[in-house]
């Protein structure tokens, strides 16, 4: 159904039609009510779904006492400001505070004046979460009533809570530690030499972009392969992943070597994490460094064909991003001073940290509307890691490090950058 594939700034009467066309019934992640619910119902519903598996609550929508099924979506009259009192209402009344997004109002399918509202709530990296006023803990459960609805957590459910996002963290994590492992086996085995010493590795630039929370596989296995090969970029006159590499299978995951040709990796696992990897000094016109345009080239091309291939998946939730920077220490970067300009400017780079690491929060809808914004910030932080804050200093100087990437990829320049 459209409502959980799409921002929720993006669903139609249409879309929510299509919730009465197929009779959607009320589970574990959405839920229907014909009112507008009050404060604390509102609440207990949203807790329940960020302490278990995230979900929907469509205002407007009546259901079928017996079997939560969609009946009609006759609306309710339009509340002014009804968005950020739900955004505040969450904030004030849980701790810790929950995270939701709420819909404008949606005109109701069936006319007469009426709308509806759809909220959003992912499930939490934070949980659990209590209501402030010894309110308790909700989950939501089939337990006493044979339908999904908000219930008082007991002390087993919350020990049962706890675990179970350690678990997804402790997947997250060690999903990226096994892709880290296979290309740093992939670029070694490149540059041994017949002593089995490692020479002339380089500077290697990591990215990764995984769902915050993987508790959900997105793909089967045998669907990996044909994902990759169907989600592709044009890419400086060639194909991104490389159409001519072979596409390998390893454990849960799809891997392409040489994917940006030269030293680099992609890989694309059932979780839904991507990894991207590759190596980033190169001799420029007699000069060894990190030449400053391929490079933003590269984080642009990693974010768009991230955002083309999650959203094939029709993920809608928290993104998790990292960025890993690896040998580079004493290694020049190079570019223009000014387009058109003559000759390369070396910058000193980064003079005492080799190896440097960050993480960002994002969620998919801004990958998919606001690819430009999350370069930026990639760009800002390790730039200014790698002792070239001047060149982020002001949103100009942002704005046109995207424009080179463009460039730099062949795609020309971005009419309008979406920071």
């Amino acid at each position: 159904m459209s409502i959980f594939a799409k921002p929720l700034s993006q669903i139609t009467p249409a879309d929510l039609q299509e919730l009465l066309s197929d009779q959607a019934v009320e589970n574990i992640r959405l839920e229907f009510k014909s009112q507008v619910p009050s404060k604390d119902d509102t609440l207990k519903k949203l807790s329940s779904f960020a302490n278990t598996y995230g979900g929907f609550l469509v205002v407007g929508a009546t259901e079928n006492g017996k079997d939560g099924r969609i009946q009609n979506l006759p609306g309710v009259d339009e509340e002014a400001g009804y968005k950020q009192k739900i955004v505040q209402w969450c904030f004030d009344g849980s701790s810790p505070p929950l995270v939701v997004e709420v819909s404008d109002a949606i005109p109701s399918p069936t006319g007469q004046g009426k709308v509806c509202y759809v909220v959003r709530v992912d499930e939490s990296d934070v949980a659990p979460h209590f209501l402030n006023g010894r309110k308790g803990l909700w989950i939501r459960t089939d337990e006493f009533s044979a339908r999904f609805e908000a219930r008082l957590a007991d002390d087993n459910e919350f020990r049962h809570l706890l675990d179970r996002r350690r678990l997804i963290r402790d997947r997250r994590t060690s999903l990226l530690e096994r892709a880290r492992q296979r290309f740093r086996t992939y670029i070694s085995r490149k540059y041994t030499d017949r002593a089995g010493n490692l020479t002339g590795l380089g500077s290697l630039f990591e990215f990764c972009i995984v769902p915050r929370f993987p508790a959900l596989q997105l793909y089967q296995q045998e669907m990996l392969k044909d994902s990759v090969q169907t989600n592709w970029t044009r890419w400086r006159g060639v194909i991104f992943p490389d159409q001519g590499s072979p596409i390998l299978s390893q454990h849960e995951s799809a891997i392409v070597l040489n994917a940006a040709r030269g030293s680099s990796i992609f890989e694309s696992n059932v979780w839904g994490m991507l990894f991207y990897a590759t190596k980033i000094d190169d001799n420029e016109s007699g000069t060894l460094g990190i030449h400053l345009g391929r490079f933003v080239g590269y984080v642009v091309l990693f974010v768009i064909h991230a955002g083309k291939m999650l959203k094939s998946a029709g993920y809608n939730g928290p993104l998790h991003v990292r960025i890993d920077l690896r040998s580079i220490r004493g290694v020049p970067w190079l570019y223009a001073l000014a387009r058109g300009a003559f000759g390369i400017h070396k910058a000193t780079g980064s003079e005492l940290d080799d190896d440097f690491g960050f993480s960002l929060a994002t969620t998919s809808e801004l990958l998919f509307e606001k690819p430009d914004g999350i370069v930026m910030e990639v760009l800002r932080h390790v730039l200014f890691s790698a002792g070239l804050a001047d060149l982020t200093e002001t949103p100009s100087k942002l704005e046109s490090l995207v424009r080179l990437g463009y460039e730099y990829n062949s795609w020309g320049r971005p009419e309008n950058l979406k920071a």
